[in-house]
């Protein structure tokens, strides 16, 4: 095979960027869609919240080594989480939900009048 079997014209570039982006995103929501139940009926807590690798995007840490990439739904979201494990509190997925934004994660075990809330942006790997 040589450079010269490929076509010479792939099509508009951002069209097909735009279908593997979908493509790709479905399929994480997918992924996260089949991880989620398991971790809600163990009812596996959460053991950390480090920074992630963008502003305002978090580590979250369970029990069994998953580790999620959260953005707060609200503004302090993330810091009530890490005071409620330096606190001790034992924080759990209560239950999550598909919206036009991605998947919203709700939190049980943070003290407070409205329970924690957080986006899901994706998976990541612990370090």
């Amino acid at each position: 095979m040589s450079w010269d079997d490929f076509p010479d014209d792939l099509g508009d570039p951002q069209r097909w960027d735009g279908q593997d982006e979908t493509a790709a995103q479905w399929q994480m929501s997918r992924h996260l869609q089949v991880q989620l139940p398991g971790l809600v009926a163990r009812r596996v807590p959460l053991r950390g919240v480090t920074p992630g690798p963008l502003q305002g995007v978090g580590r979250l840490r369970m029990a069994d080594s998953t580790t999620f990439l959260v953005g707060a739904a609200q503004p302090g979201d993330l810091g009530r989480i890490v005071r409620a494990l330096h606190n001790k509190h034992a924080i759990t997925i209560s239950r999550w939900e598909h919206r036009d934004e991605g998947l919203l994660l709700t939190l049980a075990g943070a003290p407070g009048r409205e329970p924690v809330q957080v986006w899901l942006v994706g998976p990541d790997q612990p370090d």
